[in-house]
């Protein structure tokens, strides 16, 4: 899904994470889980575009919805082509 017009930016609900790992199983990148417990960790809050539908994919699969993801509307102006200022 390449899309220049938004980022993804991930968060996570430690408290209410059961520790089921799907999100790790399909973004090992973006997600990992603690040692001592299971739950999960965030590794980047800001996905690269490539991991957009698996990032969205591990939240609608999180059996405790301990997954948010905010799409980001990109506010970099637009550029203008064919003119130069001197």
């Amino acid at each position: 899904m390449a899309n220049g017009n938004f980022k993804l930016r991930v968060a996570v609900d430690q408290d209410v994470c059961v520790g089921a790992g799907l999100c790790v199983l399909s973004t090992a990148e973006v997600f990992d889980q603690r040692d001592e417990d299971g739950v999960v960790k965030l590794l980047t809050s800001e996905p690269d575009e490539t991991q957009y539908e698996k990032v969205l994919g591990a939240a609608r699969k999180c059996p405790a919805k301990a997954i948010k993801v905010e799409k980001i509307m990109d506010d970099a102006p637009a550029q203008e082509s064919g003119s130069e200022h001197a």
